[in-house]
């Protein structure tokens, strides 16, 4: 799979860590799911899964490092996986074979191993004022000047991609440039010339209008190649400086967050050109939602009409007792517009002990995309014209067993 882990981290869209990697789906749905953990640093503790609408079952889980274990759907295309990690975080996904065929949970993960590296830069001096600095991949930066030599870590490889920004004392970057098929190894060093012809003109993107009562709260642009080259480059206000030498697979991707007290709403579009267009989703209606704060809470009112659904994403904790995510996609849900977390304590199934509170907190997330559910934990499977939604709700503070909750 392609590396563009760091702007799904920048947009949110691993799910809170629930997913990492490639699912698929196929058609017809497979007879078979099997489930993936990643854990390179054994955090895992049990696995379970269901078919259709029957009881939980203990999954037998192999493997090092990453684990591996399957199950037949017997005729179904309903399922659901779960894991318990480090002794206090349950993760699940429900769903449908035909939007997720073979699912991956994260236990733990750990940094790409990287390699110490030299990019020396010559910087055009009629690009250069006072507060200036160099920056590679957006993160390994130095006080700018016609010559300056800068040390950093990459991941090694014979065609790594570098983007070495000029950026001003605010940290707005003046010039962008990737260089490609870089050989990076360790010890190993590259040149790379800012020329007054790399200062490209900034794009206006025209910011998305809030819906009512709500805040812009956050926006940008950010650059990713499929080789590694990364970083931000937005221009504040509202534009983004193009990168000299894009091309091939590279990505921007535009996005805005507007809020409004524990409410926010979230889009990003994909783009290699031009200025893309930026449209909030509906938030959340007030009071659409009923939680009920028991030990393994439910929540009613999922029933979003767009046609982009592709999943809810729930998550309550009741901290030092449970830290519990939930996705469920709408293939899963159908028509029912309800959803309760299943109660997996059972020694049989993962094995911790039911909270019992007091206090804890809930959030949900509709997550609404052009995409199906699987690539949606990994950016490779974005393309130009591609976007990604959320609209989220919560509640930052609630008593087990008390009242139903209408929010938000």
């Amino acid at each position: 799979m392609k590396r563009y882990g760091w702007l799904l981290g920048a947009l949110g869209l691993l799910a809170a860590g629930l997913l990492a990697g490639c699912g698929g789906s196929s058609s017809p749905p497979p007879s078979s799911i099997t489930l993936t953990v990643k854990d390179p640093a054994g955090n895992f503790n049990a696995a379970a899964y269901q078919v259709g609408s029957g009881s939980w079952q203990a999954l037998s889980m192999s493997g090092t490092g990453t684990l591996t274990g399957s199950f037949n759907l017997s005729g179904n295309t309903k399922y659901g996986v779960a894991v318990r990690c480090s002794n206090l975080e349950v993760k699940v996904i429900q769903a449908d074979a035909s939007e997720l065929a073979n699912p991956t949970l994260e236990c733990s993960s750990t940094p790409p191993s990287t390699v110490p590296f030299t990019v020396n830069v010559s910087v055009a001096a009629g690009l250069l004022a006072a507060g200036d600095q160099v920056c590679v991949n957006g993160m390994s930066c130095a006080s700018a000047a016609v010559s300056v030599s800068l040390s950093t870590n990459l991941e090694p490889g014979s065609n790594r991609d570098i983007l070495v920004t000029l950026v001003d004392s605010s940290n707005s970057p003046k010039v962008a440039k990737v260089v490609k098929n870089v050989s990076v190894s360790s010890g190993g060093n590259t040149s790379v010339t800012l020329a007054t012809a790399d200062q490209l003109a900034p794009v206006s993107v025209t910011p998305p209008s809030p819906p009512a009562g709500y805040t812009p709260s956050s926006g940008g642009a950010l650059y990713a190649s499929p080789n590694g080259a990364s970083g931000f480059v937005f221009v504040p206000p509202s534009s983004y400086r193009p990168v000299s030498g894009f091309g091939g697979s590279d990505l921007y991707a535009a996005f805005a967050i507007a809020t409004s007290g524990g409410s926010s709403v979230t889009d990003a579009r994909f783009f290699n050109s031009g200025a893309p267009s930026l449209s909030f989703p509906n938030p959340w209606a007030t009071g659409g939602l009923t939680f009920t704060p028991s030990a393994h809470p439910s929540v009613a009112g999922l029933n979003r009409p767009e046609s982009t659904l592709r999943s809810y994403q729930l998550y309550f904790q009741i901290p030092g007792q449970i830290y519990y995510t939930a996705i469920v996609t709408k293939g899963w849900l159908g028509s029912t517009t309800s959803y309760a977390f299943p109660d997996l304590s059972a020694a049989s199934l993962l094995g911790y002990t039911p909270p019992t509170g007091p206090n804890g907190s809930f959030d949900i997330r509709a997550i609404l995309s052009n995409k199906p559910v699987f690539v949606l934990t990994s950016i490779s499977g974005f393309q130009t014209g591609d976007h990604y939604q959320e609209a989220m709700a919560s509640i930052s503070s609630y008593t087990v067993g008390s009242g139903s909750i209408n929010f938000p």
